[in-house]
């Protein structure tokens, strides 16, 4: 499957890359990539303080199904991971999921996000799943004018948190929508755990 599925993209300065789905052979990839990230980035796309991530971890992260909950891998030239992006199915709502990504730092600006996203949405659109659904604190007014402007719609509200509906997008992915679903996505760990939950490989929490 990830051979059938990798794909070459060429960022804006010319940087090649790999993007394929994420399998559990790649957890010392994902390490790494966690290695890579700051410590403010560990915190707003892990939710975690920690410095590493456990095995388990590891496995909410790494061992998935691709369908209800995908997760693509992006490789530089020399086989580093330097990206993730993932969705997850919202429970009981069948064409929604929840979204997050995150690049290393040292690759920051340079476009990663937006081919990982846009990959992602492919792979989402394939899998039956129609929009994204965001959660943004109602104090952050940056994110929530993107999402607007990109069309979000207004769902409810979770634990004080705003939550939009982004439609899936189709015909390519602006940086004003690719800048609010990467701020307004949850973290890594919270989405995998999810997951890991409903299926009943470990108890809600």
């Amino acid at each position: 499957m990830t051979e059938a599925l990798a794909t070459r993209v060429e960022l804006r300065d010319g940087s090649p890359l790999v993007i394929r789905p994420i399998e559990p052979e790649d957890k010392p990839q994902l390490l790494e990539l966690f290695e890579g990230l700051s410590e403010q980035s560990r915190r707003q796309r892990y939710l975690t303080p920690a410095t590493e991530l456990t095995s388990e971890d590891l496995a909410y992260l790494t061992e998935v199904d691709h369908n209800r909950h995908e997760a693509l891998i992006a490789l530089d030239e020399n086989g580093r991971a330097i990206g993730v992006a993932r969705y997850v199915r919202v429970p009981g709502e069948r064409e929604l999921a929840e979204l997050a990504a995150e690049v290393v730092d040292d690759w920051h600006g340079r476009g990663v996000a937006t081919a990982l996203i846009r990959k992602l949405s492919d792979r989402a659109l394939a899998n039956g799943i129609r929009g994204y659904r965001a959660y943004v604190s109602s104090d952050n007014e940056v994110v929530l004018d993107a999402l607007q402007r990109a069309g979000a719609r207004h769902d409810g509200e979770e634990a004080g948190e705003l939550e939009f509906v982004v439609d899936v997008p189709r015909d390519g992915l602006g940086v004003r929508l690719r800048g609010a679903l990467t701020a307004a996505g949850r973290g890594q760990l919270r989405i995998a755990r999810r997951m890991a939950a409903r299926l009943g490989l470990i108890s809600r929490g």
